[in-house]
Order: C-alpha cells, then structure tokens, then sequence
C-alpha cells in the first residue's frame, strides 16, 4: 500500500475542504434520477387512474361527481 504524505505549504483545512467536496457517492449527483424516479411515480399514478376511469365503475361514479361542477360554481345561490 501507497503511504501518502501531506502535501507542503497546506493547511489542513484545506486538506478538509477538498475530501469532503470530492467524496464519493455525492448527493449533487443523484438530483437527476430523484427527479427521474418521480416522473415514473407520476407516470404510473396516471396511468393507473386513466385505467380506473376507463375500464371500470369508477369512471362513473367519478364523472357523476364532477357533473354540474361549473354550473354550480356559476349559480351559488342556486
């Protein structure tokens, strides 16, 4: 195994400094497939209920809920 020395003329805070801006594994690298991954969430979740809506009773009872929705919201003393 290599024995590493310190380098001279650097403090140790700096020695610091740049192990823990060059760790492994750095969270700035994993922003993309958070974002990634929720996307398929959403997808999913989209797909599931477009399924729901289409392909079963719950298409009509959710269209039933929403029926009149703007009519009531245009006449609210009605």
């Amino acid at each position: 195994m290599k024995r590493t020395t310190m380098p001279k003329n650097v403090s140790p805070t700096a020695l610091f400094v740049r192990a823990q801006t060059f760790r492994a594994g750095k969270p700035g690298s994993q922003r993309g497939a958070s974002a990634l991954e929720y996307i398929v969430l959403a997808a999913a979740i989209i797909g599931i209920v477009t399924l729901l809506i289409t392909q079963t009773d719950v298409g009509t009872t959710f269209t039933g809920a929403f029926e009149g929705l703007f009519d009531d919201a245009a006449n609210p003393g009605a």
